[in-house]
C-alpha cells in the first residue's frame, strides 16, 4: 500500500513532463529518497539518464498503488550514508521481509570495529596437463606455457587466453584445469572463442583445443559463460551427474555442494539439460534447478540480474535469507560462519563486491534485528 502527498504528486508529474525545475527536483530527490515500499529500490553507479529512466518506471508503479489506496498510511525508511540523487553512488536500500510480511524501520548500528576482511580478488591456480601449475595471480610476463598445439597466454591481470602456436601436435587430448580459491576469481578464453567467468571456490577442466565432434569441459562451482557458436561442434557442460548442451548462448551455472541443488539460468540462445532422470529446454529468461535426486524443475520468470550479479561485480538479494547470503560471503571472502541464535530475517538489496565485509554486514545490521562479531577469518551471527 503507498500514499504519495499531493504536493509530491505535482512535482512527478512535472518530473515526467519535463517541466521541473531544479529546486522542485531537488525536493522530488529527497523525498524519493526517504522511503521503500514493496518493490525495493536498488541504487548504484549509473548514467542520470538511465537512471532516470529507471525512476520514471519505479514512480509510475507508485502512482498506480496510490490510486488504488488513496488513504493508505505511507512508511519512511531511510538507509545510512544516503548520497546526492544525481550521483547515484551505490546508495542500497534494503527491504526485510519477517514472518507474516511484517516490515522492520531502520535503526543505525554499529558494527564493533574488531577487525575487517578484504574483498576477493582476481587469482586462480592453471593445472597444466603435464600435472604443473601456475600460479595466476603472481605470474608476470605474458607466456605462460606452450603444450597441446596452443600458447597459454595471459592477458591483463585477471584472464588467460588459448591462442594457436603454429605446431600441429598429434596424439592425446590434452586437458588443463583452472581453479580459483575462496576470495578469487577468474576469466579464461578457450581455444574456439568460448569464454567463462569462475567464480570464488570454482574450477572448469577443458582440453586446450577441441579436436573431437563436441566440445565438452566439466565445472565445480559457478561459472558464467558465453559460448562460441559452432553448429558442427555442439558445446557440452558436464556438472557433477548432469549436462548442459548449448550450440551457442550466454548462461550461469550455479552447482557449489553447499547450496540445495543445480541452477542453471539462460540469458540468450536455448540449453538443454540432461541427467538420467530427466531431460528439459530452457528458454532466455528462464533458470533449471536440478535436485539431489535429479529431478529437474523449470522457473519461467527467473531473477537473471541476480544470477550474473557476481559476474558484474555485485551481491544481489532477492529476498534471500541470511544463510544463503552468508554462503556467498564465506566462498568471497575466504572466511569461516558460525552461528549463535536463529535469524530468520530476508534481504533484497545490492551492494558491490569490492566492499570490506564490515561495509556488507553493516548493511544488513540496519534492521537490528541480525548483528554479526567479526574475529579474524572468523564470522560469528548473532540475531
Amino acid at each position: 500500500m503507498a500514499y504519495i502527498p499531493d504536493h509530491i504528486q505535482q512535482l512527478i508529474h512535472k518530473f515526467f513532463e519535463g517541466s521541473i525545475t531544479p529546486e522542485e527536483k531537488k525536493r522530488l530527490d529527497e523525498w524519493y529518497h526517504s522511503f521503500s515500499s514493496d518493490n525495493v529500490v536498488v541504487f548504484s553507479d549509473e548514467s542520470e539518464k538511465h537512471f532516470n529512466i529507471r525512476m520514471k518506471s519505479r514512480l509510475n508503479k507508485l502512482l498506480e498503488k496510490n490510486r488504488a489506496a488513496p488513504t493508505a498510511r505511507i512508511i519512511f525508511f531511510r538507509a545510512a550514508a544516503a548520497a546526492v540523487f544525481i550521483i547515484a553512488a551505490s546508495l542500497l536500500i534494503f527491504k526485510f521481509v519477517y514472518p507474516g510480511n511484517k516490515q522492520a524501520t531502520y535503526t543505525s548500528v554499529k558494527t564493533p570495529e574488531v577487525t575487517d576482511i578484504d574483498p576477493g580478488v582476481n587469482k586462480a591456480i592453471l593445472t597444466l596437463g603435464n600435472g604443473s601449475t601456475v600460479v595466476l595471480d603472481s605470474t608476470s610476463g605474458k607466456s605462460l606455457a606452450s603444450e597441446g598445439g596452443m600458447n597459454v597466454v595471459k592477458v591483463g591481470d585477471n584472464r588467460v587466453e588459448y591462442q594457436r602456436s603454429g605446431i600441429q601436435q598429434k596424439g592425446a587430448t590434452v586437458y588443463n584445469t583452472i581453479t580459483t580459491p575462496r576470495g578469487g576469481q577468474y576469466h579464461v578464453a578457450l581455444a574456439d572463442g568460448t569464454n567463462v567467468w569462475l567464480n570464488a571456490s570454482s574450477s572448469v577442466r577443458f582440453p586446450v583445443e577441441f579436436n573431437d565432434s563436441t566440445r565438452e569441459i566439466e565445472m565445480t562451482g559457478e561459472a558464467y559463460f558465453e559460448v562460441a557458436h559452432n553448429p558442427k561442434k555442439p558445446f557440452r557442460v558436464k556438472v557433477k551427474d548432469n549436462y548442459i548442451n548449448v550450440l551457442g548462448t550466454h548462461f550461469n551455472v550455479m552447482a557449489y555442494d553447499n547450496e540445495p541443488g543445480i541452477n542453471t539460468t539462460l540469458l540468450q540462445g536455448s540449453v538443454r539439460i540432461d541427467n538420467e532422470k530427466s531431460s528439459r529446454v530452457l528458454a532466455p529468461g528462464q533458470q533449471a534447478m536440478v535436485g539431489a535426486l535429479g529431478s529437474i524443475r523449470i522457473k519461467k520468470d527467473a531473477d537473471v540480474e541476480e544470477a550474473i550479479a557476481w559476474k558484474n561485480g555485485f551481491f544481489l538479494f532477492n529476498s534471500s535469507d541470511i544463510r544463503s547470503i552468508m554462503h556467498q560471503v564465506e566462498r568471497w571472502y575466504d572466511a569461516d560462519v558460525h552461528y549463535e541464535g536463529e535469524v530468520k530475517l530476508h534481504f533484497t538489496g545490492q551492494v558491490s563486491r569490492n566492499v570490506k565485509v564490515s561495509e556488507l554486514l553493516r548493511k544488513l545490521e540496519l534492521t537490528n534485528e541480525v548483528h554479526f562479531k567479526i574475529e579474524g577469518k572468523k564470522i560469528t551471527v548473532l540475531p
